[in-house]
């Protein structure tokens, strides 16, 4: 899977909520589908997702936070995102990897 274009896709036709804040709110309220975090991801943010949201699908991708944020096409670095909806992309489709 081609995970740019894919965030691009979901960018595009659906909605994406950025930083580690958003997520865990967007968790907290039931609205995320999917937590796609950096490599360098800080550990304590991933223990309280997976602690506080034990079904939530969280996948760890092999981009460090500056190049997962210019893979969303974004300015900055994002070190932790929720799909709430994936549009016409495939990003359900990923499997929790942690």
């Amino acid at each position: 899977m081609d995970l740019a274009r894919n965030l691009k896709q979901s960018l595009n036709t659906g909605k994406i909520l950025f930083g580690q804040r958003e997520t865990m709110g967007a968790c907290d309220k039931g609205e995320a589908r999917l937590v796609i975090v950096a490599a360098n991801c800080p550990e304590k943010f991933i223990e309280s997702i997976s602690e506080s949201h034990p079904g939530m699908t969280v996948h760890r991708v092999n981009l460090v936070n500056r190049q997962l944020g210019a893979a969303c096409a974004k300015p900055f670095p994002v070190s932790a995102l929720c799909v709430v909806d994936p549009g016409q992309s495939d990003l359900l489709s990923l499997q929790s990897n942690l």
